[in-house]
Parts: structure tokens; C-alpha cells; sequence
């Protein structure tokens, strides 16, 4: 326990030193005005184009306000409700789509009325066969879309496509753009400039300074309470708490070692909800030491999971044992549980024909709770002779070194969405997400044939085998799917919650 103890004493310490600079750099940003609300984010948007997506935590926020999809999940809830369209008609085969869309939907910026051209347009940019997309694998079981008339369009699928209506279009993969913006600003230029139908308009952006929304008039909901929306990205979780206390931050994220505090504090509202988040150590398979199955596997003896959640999560998250939480669809309830057994990594390790351990590289993100992460599997892998070297990165760089495959292993934040086939789509071989370079042909094979399988309960169970096959290879070491907790300042209603804790702005307003 002493370890534990000097690290979270090393940590506490390390983010007071940085604290005067960090407010440094936030001080300026905060502007007051009346009908404002500042957001306080751990890191900065990777993205502005839902083509070139990145995170969740990160990337949607903001996506969400300035785009609106065909279909979207109800605020508040997982129900998947119409958004751009009044009706749908499916084909019996399920391979075509046809899509009656609302009249008078009106773009940002004057780029006029949204229109079928848009819907197929932002779609059929990403087929180019030199399309770099991220998200370009996400919708290749769509051929191509066709133009019925100015408000009526028909997806063209190669195959029947099951997590269509279930993620594909009520995600980011379902924003429509403005083709006469992209086309007008450039790839490049559209990732600066994006415009979109949503609720909110880009005013604004500075990388790693701030986000500034402000509510678009023309909404077709009508115009949203608050006026603007700032969000600023703070990577140091002390920091944001700070700018929460001293009420230079409206909505934050907090160091959940203060959940006490502000469930009791009553100038605060607490909005604490189970996430969906995957959190897990990756191991780099293409390279040694961990191309070795049994040394992937003496690794996760290990690992002390149920001691991170203690030090790290302060008990407020708990275990996970495969990838999707409980109670959501494709969790495998009876995926095993690794303790921590550190007699059987030391056989494993002789099997392997490393009796005295070796050495191996971690990269960890900037972020207070993976650093807290690496030292703990540190000095547990330690005293089996594991000898670990920590690197830490910012999260760009962190996030390029892990595609690189530059480390053997990397402490990783994923979000997890409300269907199997994006989160497992990103692990198969060819995907540019597939960061652990790992390769399995029927783990690929289970993943594709899922994807057309439309009897949902057949569906589920290729996606429980997918888990199995991970769990056989020892793909990494799962340990928890998390909590996604805010603070508002007790004047502000943060409106409807999605259930895993993400925000939806333009529901907000002022109590």
C-alpha cells in the first residue's frame, strides 16, 4: 500500500505545481457574457468533419450541436427517433432505403436549404477509392445513393446493413453535410470551417484554447435557450475542478476523488451516470515481447484490476470483464475474470522462456488517470521481473505513437456505442483503429458476417464468439467501462442527459 500511496501523493503534488500555469492559460478564455455557458472538456476536438471522426469524449460534443443526422437517439434516452426525415420505406431484402426528407431545413452560414444532393453527397465523398476517411470502413456496406427528387433520396446498400438504423445513422456516420460549403471550402478548409443543419453554429475555434458554439437562428427546432456555448479543453483534471469552485466554469468534469464534495456542496448540481466508456491495456501483438501469447498472458496475471478501480476510480466505477457493460447489447456475461496471480505469470513466463522477466515500453496519454494507471501496473509488473519504462504523451502524440506501434503496450480510453459493430469493426485487421496490430481471421470473419445478420439474437451471439476469440488470444486486459460525472453550477439545468452521461447543449438553459 505504500506504493499507492507515494504515487497518489507524487500525483496530487505534480498537478498542484502545474495548477498556476495551467489557469494561466484558461484565465484569458473565460470571457463572462449573460446568456453563456462554458464547458470544460480533458482534451481539445481531433475533428470537426464526421467523415474524420476521432473520440467520443472529445469529438461529439461538438459534432452534436453543429449537425444534425436522418435519424438521431432521443435526448435523454437510447430511443432512435427521426430527425432529418418524416418517413422511410425499407425494401424487403433490406438493401434499399428511400428517405422523404423535411422541407425548409435550412443550413448555417446562408448555404440555403438542406436538401436529397447533401444526403448524397455527404456519403458518396467518402467511396473515393483514395478517400482517407476514418470512418470510410464504418459505411462500406453502402454502394451508393440516388436522387429521387429534391427531397427524397435512396440508400443503395450491397448488403443488408443490421446496425444501420441502430448506429449508423443516429451516430456521426448520419451528420449531413453542406455540399455546397465543402465543395466551395476544401476538404481542409471544411474541417475548420464545417457547416452543418444543428442547433449550434462553429463561431469559433482555437485549437487547444476553445470551442465558441453560437445558437443558429434558423434553427429548425427553433433557436436553443442559451446563446453561445464555449467549450474549453482543460487536460488536467485539477484544473477544471479549480475552474468549477472559483466559477470561471459552468458544466465540468472533476477528479472523482471530489464526488463527496459535491454531492453535499449545495452550489453545485451532480450529474453522475455509469459510462460507456472501454478502458483497457493494449498490447502491441506484431512485435516482442508481446507477439508471445504466453507472455501477453503472464502480463495480465499481473495486473491488480480491482486495485486501479480502487486508487484510481476511488470505487465509483466497476469491473469490466470484456468490452460492452452490462445490460447493453453484445455483453458477454460470462467472460472471465483475471485476478491478480503473480505465481502463475512467473510460469507463464518460464514457458515462454523468460523465467527472469523483460523489459517493455507503456505509452500513456497526458491525463492524470492513465498516468496514475501505468505506475500501478508498474510496480505490480515489477515484481515479477517485468521491468516497465513509461512514457508520456499528449494525447496527438499519444494517439500517433500508438497507430505507429512504437510501444509495446498503451493504456487506452475508447468509447463504446449503443451497437457492437463500430466498436469491433475498429479491431479488425485493416482498419486504421486496429492499434494493437493484432490479426485474426475468424474474429474478422464473425465481425463482417454480424454486420448482415439482421435475427438480432444470432447477431448477438457471432458478437459474444468475437469476445471469446479476444479473450483466447489475450487481445488485452480489461478493467473497467467506467463513470461519466459533471458539475454545473447551480443556476444551470443541463437539460436532457443522455444515460451515459453525454451532454446535450441546446437542451440547456439558465434556472
Amino acid at each position: 500500500m505504500k506504493f499507492y500511496a507515494d504515487s497518489l501523493k507524487k500525483w496530487k503534488w505534480g498537478i498542484i505545481f502545474t495548477l498556476l500555469g495551467a489557469l494561466l492559460f484558461v484565465a484569458p478564455v473565460l470571457a463572462p457574457s449573460k446568456n453563456e455557458i462554458k464547458i470544460s472538456n480533458y482534451e481539445d476536438i481531433g475533428s470537426l468533419d464526421p467523415g474524420w471522426y476521432i473520440s467520443e469524449p472529445r469529438d461529439f460534443l461538438v459534432m452534436s450541436c453543429i449537425y444534425d443526422g436522418l435519424f438521431k437517439y432521443e435526448e435523454g434516452s437510447w430511443k432512435v427517433v427521426p430527425s432529418l426525415v418524416e418517413s422511410w420505406d425499407v425494401s424487403p431484402d433490406h438493401c434499399k432505403i428511400i428517405f422523404k426528407l423535411r422541407k425548409g431545413v435550412q443550413f448555417h452560414k446562408g448555404y440555403g436549404e438542406l436538401t436529397a444532393e447533401d444526403v448524397k453527397f455527404t456519403y458518396e465523398r467518402l467511396f473515393a477509392p483514395d478517400c482517407d476517411a476514418t470512418e470510410k470502413k464504418q459505411l462500406e456496406a453502402i454502394d451508393h445513393l440516388d436522387v429521387l427528387d429534391k427531397y427524397t433520396v435512396r440508400m443503395v446498400l450491397k448488403r443488408p446493413m443490421a446496425q444501420l438504423f441502430t448506429l449508423t445513422l443516429p451516430m456521426h456516420t448520419g451528420f449531413i453535410i453542406s455540399k455546397k460549403a465543402y465543395e466551395k471550402l476544401g476538404k481542409d478548409g471544411f474541417r475548420m470551417h464545417p457547416v452543418g443543419s444543428g442547433p449550434y453554429e462553429l463561431e469559433s475555434w482555437e485549437p487547444k484554447t476553445r470551442t465558441v458554439l453560437k445558437a443558429f437562428n434558423d434553427y429548425w427546432r427553433g433557436k436553443p435557450k442559451i446563446d453561445k456555448v464555449v467549450i474549453i479543453p482543460i487536460p488536467d483534471e485539477t484544473t477544471a475542478d479549480t475552474g468549477l469552485k472559483t466559477g470561471e466554469i459552468d458544466i465540468g468534469y472533476f477528479p472523482l476523488r471530489n464526488i463527496k464534495f459535491y454531492e453535499k456542496d449545495p452550489k453545485f448540481n451532480l450529474i453522475n451516470k455509469p459510462a460507456t466508456y472501454w478502458i483497457w491495456i493494449g498490447f502491441t501483438h506484431d512485435k516482442p515481447p508481446f507477439d508471445n501469447l504466453k507472455l501477453r498472458q503472464a502480463f495480465r496475471y499481473t495486473v491488480n484490476v480491482d486495485k486501479i478501480l480502487e486508487v484510481v476510480f476511488f470505487g465509483a466505477a466497476k469491473r469490466a470483464n470484456a468490452i460492452f457493460p452490462s445490460g447493453t447489447y453484445g455483453h458477454w456475461k460470462d467472460a472471465p475474470v483475471y485476478k491478480q496471480d503473480l505465481a502463475k505469470a512467473k510460469q507463464l513466463l518460464k514457458e515462454a522462456g523468460k523465467p527472469d522477466g523483460f523489459k517493455a515500453t507503456l505509452n500513456c496519454a497526458n491525463v492524470d488517470f492513465n498516468k496514475v494507471i501505468g505506475e500501478i501496473i508498474k510496480a505490480d509488473a515489477a515484481k515479477v521481473g517485468i521491468d516497465l519504462e513509461i512514457s508520456v504523451n499528449e494525447v496527438g502524440a499519444f494517439n500517433e505513437a500508438n497507430k505507429a506501434g512504437r510501444y509495446n503496450m498503451f493504456v487506452e480510453r475508447w468509447s463504446y456505442y449503443m451497437d457492437p459493430h463500430m466498436t469491433l469493426k475498429h479491431l479488425t485487421t485493416d482498419s486504421k483503429w486496429n492499434i494493437t496490430r493484432w490479426n485474426n481471421k475468424e474474429f474478422d470473419e464473425l465481425v463482417l458476417k454480424a454486420e448482415s445478420e439482421m435475427n438480432p439474437a444470432k447477431r448477438e451471439s457471432m458478437y459474444v464468439r468475437a469476445q471469446q476469440v479476444m479473450d483466447e488470444e489475450c487481445y488485452g486486459i480489461f478493467l473497467t467501462n467506467g463513470v461519466r460525472a459533471w458539475v454545473t453550477q447551480k443556476d444551470i439545468d443541463a437539460g436532457k442527459v443522455y444515460p451515459n452521461g453525454r451532454l446535450a447543449p441546446w437542451t440547456m438553459s439558465f434556472k
